[in-house]
């Protein structure tokens, strides 16, 4: 029982850090930032992806349900990534030329390639993709809902999710991946079967230049359902 309690607290630990790793730290010397409404109830993770999807800052919801704000950004453009306590995401992320089609085989090769890229998640979902020039972003989410510890009778238990950015590219008729930028990782209550986030890409939310003073964005429209 003390092993399995301690290679519970080892893992707490583990996916605390990987989560504090996600987000890059405010530059408290920039008074650079964005403001806004969206009218998609209370965000959990409020964040600004820069252009090169290196660094992800988090901010704070705002005053009141709908509200949001991320301060202390570097000069530059970001999109902004918003969910809710609802389980419902929101994003403007530049992917490249959503109007690209794959063919059939190149789309079934893709889906292929990203469900074996990590095989600790069970469950996957493609969110959004585009291609950019010879490469294809992908935004993924990935749940983990099967058990992760079993010993002496007794099931340690949890949930994981998280949203992702993944860069492939072509490799004949197959793809190889490049690189991968997590923006999003929680652990949830364990559940069978958790649905996944609902999504919405929001122009609005899409290549904000920062200067040197807080952009207020106003109320960001978010496309009739």
């Amino acid at each position: 029982m003390r092993q399995i309690f301690f290679i519970w607290l080892v893992w707490v630990g583990i996916a605390g850090a990987q989560t504090a790793r996600l987000y890059t730290a405010p530059d408290r010397s920039a008074p650079g930032g964005v403001v806004g409404q969206l009218p998609g109830g209370e965000f959990t993770h409020v964040l600004a992806v820069d252009q090169d999807r290196k660094k992800v800052f988090r901010g704070t919801g705002g005053n009141g349900a709908g509200s949001f704000r991320i301060e202390h950004l570097p000069v530059g453009k970001y999109d902004v990534v918003l969910v809710t306590n609802e389980r419902r995401v929101y994003e403007g992320l530049r992917l490249g030329n959503d109007g690209e089609v794959l063919s059939t085989e190149l789309r079934a090769n893709l889906e292929k390639r990203i469900g074996l890229a990590d095989s600790f998640f069970n469950r996957y979902k493609i969110h959004r993709w585009a291609v950019d020039g010879e490469r294809v972003l992908v935004l993924v989410e990935r749940l983990r809902d099967k058990t992760i510890l079993k010993g002496s009778g007794e099931k340690l238990q949890s949930n994981l999710r998280r949203l992702e950015v993944i860069e492939l590219e072509q490799a004949t008729d197959d793809w190889q991946m490049i690189q991968s930028r997590h923006l999003y990782r929680e652990e949830e209550p364990i559940r069978a079967a958790p649905p996944f986030m609902r999504h919405e890409f929001v122009a609005g939310l899409s290549s904000i230049r920062v200067v040197d003073s807080v952009k207020d964005l106003g109320t960001v429209t978010v496309p009739k359902e």
